[in-house]
Order: structure tokens, then sequence, then C-alpha cells
């Protein structure tokens, strides 16, 4: 696998592979079902260390979506920089009741808690959907 290196699931009409990470349960549970009702396929982890060990595995994933505050080393907002270093083309998108404006992140998306879960379809849609793919792997996409 290479550094800019799109892996999407199997075939061209998989069901979008979401890896939710978040470390309050019922938050969690609420989300990941929301998501699979969409028909999106939803993997879970507690926090940054877990979800980078799913992500090492090469497992296919379209999408990270994370909290920003939550238990270990790291917090969401580094999650984002440690993707881009092993899937520079693998969009994230934080979720969170804050974001401090003044400190960078490489998330595409941010999402304000609480939502509307509508808000969160349609954000999830909008990132994992062909327009944001073509541009992934187009030689000039950014």
């Amino acid at each position: 696998m290479t550094n800019g290196e799109v892996i999407s699931g199997p075939g061209e009409d998989h069901a979008p592979v979401i890896l939710l990470v978040e470390d309050e349960v019922l938050v969690r549970f609420a989300t990941a079902e929301v998501l699979r009702d969409q028909g999106y396929v939803v993997l879970e982890a507690v926090n940054a260390s877990e979800a980078l060990a799913l992500i090492a595995t090469g497992h296919p994933l379209d999408l990270v979506l994370s909290d920003i505050r939550m238990p270990g080393l790291m917090d969401g907002v580094d999650l984002t920089f440690a993707v881009k270093q092993v899937r520079q083309n693998l969009p994230v998108a934080l979720v969170s009741s804050h974001l401090d404006p003044d400190r960078e992140h490489a998330a595409e998306a941010f999402l304000a808690k609480p939502y509307r879960p509508e808000q969160l379809v349609s954000l999830v849609a909008q990132l994992v959907g062909a327009e944001w793919q073509t541009r992934c792997i187009s030689p000039t996409a950014s």
C-alpha cells in the first residue's frame, strides 16, 4: 500500500465502511445505528490507539468519524494527523461539542454536537460519495 492509496471495500458497489471512534458507549451505539440504518458498514473503536490498530490492518475503509475528546495519549485532533500519515486520502470527520478554532487539524469536516441524525447522514454521504472518491484518486487531487 502506498501513502496516498485509497483502499475501498470489495467491488464497486460495496457498502461504504466507516470507522467510528467514540469513547462514550451510548453515543457510539446511537451513532452506529443511525449509520447502519442507512446501509453503511460501521466498525467501532473506543480511542485513537484502537482506531490506528484497526487502520494498520489494511481493512477497507471509506471514512473515519471521530470524537475529539477521548481517553488515551491521542485525542481526535491528533488522530486526524495520524490517519493522514498512513492513509493520506482517507477522509476524516470530527464530531464534537467543541473544536478550538485556533487548533490545527487534518480533518475534512467538523460536525458540532448535538446534531440531528439527518445532519450526520448528510455529512457522511458527502464524504464517502462518488465525487469525493474521484477527487481522492485523481492525479490533480491536492
